[in-house]
């Protein structure tokens, strides 16, 4: 048998592996989580004149969501350990989509940021629930690729949002779209409580798989024995908690104020941002891969790792003053192209960031630093949105836009600075 076909009799038999229907499961719970949130950004034009929400109320209704979100993470990883991964993200499941059915019922600001609370809340457990649910599954080796699927389904529930909502919404009226999410997440939570069990217990596993996957889960050392204030302490880990601060609030920004900015400050109607608003989206879903495939061909070409990463990520920072030509241009295309650009970038960006983390550290630690750097980013995404809405509400998108060009070349310069001067991992395990 020539190699080819045997490669080809390889991939015909992985297809038929039941652990990459787990995958594209919690692909698609990644979907229809970054739709429901990405419904209010849709709707946030219309949402704000016929409830009068003005630009800082609506800002008090996105923080709402990131803080449920961020406290929600801190204690997501407990509850699932005791709950189990199918039983907490059902529950969790359930819980947003009801949630996201509850927004029809908002008559102001504080009605929305209390569903928008609750939202947060549910939604906080969908990452660690299928991070958790990818190392019960997948071996080593192939999470790198399961982990990128995964987080691909949150940019495809953005590019899905901008047509989808917008055509429920003046076919049908804007509570409609809230109910299309809510019944698409019990569509969700069907799909998810029939197929999903551990591989102890799976019926559909075939036995071959099953021993494939418990004896190579069975050869990884868990050893949680650094404590989480040594690896906040580490210089590399708290560069990256700096680092998240300033830069996440990008991908905030972009769900949450990217169609008003295209609504209020471009004139785009609610029709045309449904043909379009998915451009930038569809740009991201394209430079985070390629901005991670990139920095891997640099590796095989004989870069050092943590060079080849943040030569990426600096050229991901140099093209974030484009923000600054796309505010002030005249011509409204020209600024969702630069825009999308940008957003491609801030992918590229948050890949290469990831997979310094994965490298600086030993692998026992790395769930608990990556958590640790969200919360920074998720504390700087809370600012952000406040002050994104006192600012719109008063100078406009000019000085927001202005700001946020250079907060990556900041990001870069701190954590080229800890990367260089980092510990090795045998300061982290004490050898």
């Amino acid at each position: 048998m020539t190699t080819q076909g045997a490669q080809r009799i390889s991939w015909k038999q992985r297809l038929r592996q039941y652990r990459w229907l787990i995958v594209g499961l919690l692909f698609v719970t990644a979907v229809v989580n970054n739709l429901d949130r990405q419904t209010l950004s849709v709707l946030a034009p219309t949402l704000r004149e016929t409830l009068g929400i003005s630009a800082v109320e609506y800002s008090y209704v996105v923080s709402s969501f990131l803080a449920a979100y961020t406290v929600g993470y801190l204690f997501a990883g407990s509850a699932l350990d005791r709950l189990g991964v199918k039983l907490g993200l059902t529950l969790a499941i359930g819980f947003w989509s009801l949630a996201s059915g509850l927004h029809i019922l908002a008559t102001g600001w504080f009605g929305l940021a209390v569903m928008r609370f609750l939202l947060g809340l549910g939604e906080s457990f969908n990452t660690p629930a299928a991070i958790k649910a990818i190392a019960e599954w997948v071996p080593s080796r192939e999470r790198g690729l399961c982990i990128a699927i995964y987080n691909n389904g949150f940019v495809v529930g953005s590019i899905l949002a901008p047509p989808l909502v917008s055509l429920i919404a003046l076919h049908f009226g804007w509570h409609w779209s809230f109910i299309l999410t809510a019944l698409l997440g019990a569509m969700l939570l069907y799909l998810w409580w029939k197929y999903y069990d551990s591989p102890e217990t799976s019926a559909r596993l075939c036995e071959s798989e099953r021993t494939y996957i418990l004896k190579n889960r069975a050869t990884e050392e868990e050893n949680n024995s650094v404590s989480l204030w040594r690896l906040i302490r580490h210089p590399v880990c708290a560069s990256f908690i700096v680092s998240r601060f300033l830069t996440d609030c990008f991908s905030y920004f972009f769900n949450f104020w990217l169609p008003d900015y295209f609504q209020t400050a471009r004139g785009f109607s609610l029709a045309l941002l449904g043909m379009v608003g998915w451009i930038p989206y569809l740009l991201a879903d394209i430079g985070g891969p390629v901005g991670g495939a990139i920095s891997d061909w640099l590796v095989r070409r004989g870069w050092n790792p943590l060079r080849a990463r943040l030569r990426l990520m600096l050229l991901s920072a140099l093209l974030m003053p484009l923000g600054i030509a796309a505010v002030r241009t005249d011509d409204a295309w020209l600024s969702l192209a630069l825009l999308s650009i940008m957003y491609a970038a801030q992918m590229c960006w948050m890949v290469n960031q990831l997979s310094i983390l994965s490298e600086c550290f030993p692998r026992k630690a790395v769930a608990r630093v990556i958590a640790a750097t969200a919360v920074g980013g998720g504390i700087g995404g809370i600012l952000a949105t406040v002050l994104t809405g006192r600012a719109v509400a008063s100078y406009g998108y000019v000085p927001v836009f202005t700001a946020m060009s250079v907060l990556h070349v900041t990001a870069f310069a701190v954590v080229a600075w800890a990367v260089r001067a980092r510990r090795t991992s045998a300061d982290l395990n004490g050898d």
